[in-house]
């Protein structure tokens, strides 16, 4: 599969971008796909509201989809996070000749843990791992109807302003879609810090299809805006382009961070 997607034009365009990315000489994370080990400390905690707003038009079919997340992260240990996020799903779709169709409702929850195991002169490595519960309503798509799990290794190298992540994910993706069980992913970001409020970011991935008709893989670029208003309350912009025709062709990206 990712033979395929290397071949086309998307393919290419990956290839380029993680090559600018890796000689470029600062966490990472939403509004970036890319997350990096970073942990939030003993007994700190944070609540984070995204929205994802995304547009798609593929053979015919215009769709508009919003995702919002609401999560809760707590640091068990200095190295050591537990979270719990709870979405909600909004999609419309219009389809020439065929109408309108409009689903809404909560998705899957999602529990999981990650630990920085290893910190030392600016690298940083760490797991995430996770598991879904089949919370939304598999018949309308909202989720999977079926649990997953989900393991990511995470690297981060900082220099001075800079940060460059790297993201390699595995996800055993339990489902009554006839969607395929086993998909990989992977991603990079650079994150440089201007001062002590503001952060711009970019990152690149590509992921397994989810569609088992199809072998082409759904790749994009996204760039984003970390500010913070004070040290507790952080505000992140983004956007997401495709770089390959099964990928959203656009999404917008808001998000608000409190931490205590």
């Amino acid at each position: 599969m990712l033979n395929n997607f290397l071949n086309d034009r998307a393919g290419h365009a990956l290839l380029g971008a993680l090559l600018l990315l890796s000689v470029a000489p600062v966490e990472a994370g939403f509004p970036l796909s890319t997350e990096d080990p970073g942990t939030l400390g003993l007994g700190r905690s944070k609540f984070e509201l995204t929205i994802e707003r995304g547009v798609d038009r593929a053979q015919g079919v215009h769709e508009r989809g919003v995702v919002q997340e609401t999560s809760f992260v707590h640091g068990l240990l200095d190295n050591l996070n537990v979270f719990l996020t709870l979405p909600y799903r909004d999609i419309r779709s219009d389809e020439a000749g065929a109408g309108s169709a409009h689903v809404h409702g909560v998705g899957d929850a999602k529990f999981g843990l990650k630990w920085r195991y290893f910190e030392q002169q600016g690298l940083s490595l760490g797991v995430k791992a996770a598991l879904t519960a089949p919370t939304g309503n598999d018949a309308a798509q909202l989720g999977g109807g079926k649990s997953t799990q989900a393991i990511n290794a995470l690297a981060s190298y900082e220099s001075g302003p800079w940060e460059f992540d790297l993201d390699l994910g595995y996800k055993r993706n339990g489902n009554t879609l006839n969607q395929r069980e086993h998909l990989g992913s992977v991603s990079v970001a650079l994150v440089r810090s201007l001062d002590s409020r503001w952060k711009v970011m970019a990152d690149i991935g590509v992921a397994s299809n989810k569609n088992k008709r199809s072998n082409q893989a759904p790749a994009y670029l996204g760039a984003g805006l970390m500010f913070a208003l004070t040290k507790s309350v952080l505000l992140n912009l983004g956007v997401k382009q495709a770089l390959s025709s099964v990928e959203a062709d656009f999404t917008g990206l808001v998000g608000l961070d409190l931490r205590f």
